[in-house]
């Protein structure tokens, strides 16, 4: 009796860990330099070569927003957005915000007649919590692929960008301080899940073979 009852407890745990990280969201780590920086506003600390740390978070059951086949767009609301730890600053995206951190990706897009089909990936925010009179407005990573390559759906990712895989990629962050308005452009160096991220993928991908 002992025994079953046992079992019945495992096989109940096992299905509520799967359903656990199917709605745990996704945290992608982030680091890199900038490679232009300036404005009147720009604080001392930020400059050419500085580097940066960072997360995104999202929640990969969001649903696409666009009816279009070969592009989606995926609008987070709190707690979803970005932390960015740039010159002594740690800039957060705000709580309580509504649809202001949205990912976009686009899997053979027709793309502008110049340019042609490309592969995208997109993660936009612009809601941040101001900081000693510092505040950035809008915050984009942008990754292009021309040879469209890159992805072959426009799903919402479960796991980081393979930044080898894309022939373009650049930050842009535009802010405003005490003494005006300032620009930011960088590159993305490494991007990689959170090692819990990636325990939770695993235990699930473990539950989800053994469900089938």
């Amino acid at each position: 009796m002992k025994i079953k009852l046992m079992k019945f407890v495992l096989v109940v745990l096992l299905f509520c860990i799967a359903d656990l990280v199917q709605a745990v969201p996704v945290t992608i780590q982030i680091s890199g330099n900038i490679t232009s920086a300036s404005g009147s506003g720009l604080p001392s600390t930020i400059y050419d070569g500085v580097s940066f740390l960072g997360t995104y978070t999202y929640d990969t059951s969001t649903p696409d927003s666009y009816s279009s086949a070969y592009s989606g767009y995926y609008q987070h609301s709190s707690p979803y957005g970005i932390n960015l730890s740039l010159g002594g600053y740690q800039f957060q995206t705000a709580a309580n915000h509504i649809g202001r951190f949205d990912i976009e990706i686009g899997n053979d897009d027709p793309g502008p007649p110049l340019i042609g089909p490309l592969d995208y990936y997109l993660v936009c925010c612009n809601a941040f919590i101001p900081i000693d009179g510092i505040t950035i407005n809008s915050f984009t990573w942008n990754l292009h692929d021309t040879s469209y390559t890159a992805i072959s759906s426009d799903a919402l990712p479960v796991t980081a960008p393979v930044l080898t895989d894309w022939e373009f990629n650049k930050f842009y962050i535009f802010g405003s301080g005490n003494n005006g308005d300032f620009s930011i452009t960088g590159t993305i160096t490494e991007a990689v899940p959170e090692p819990l991220t990636i325990s939770l993928l695993a235990i699930g991908l473990i539950l989800c073979n053994r469900r089938r």
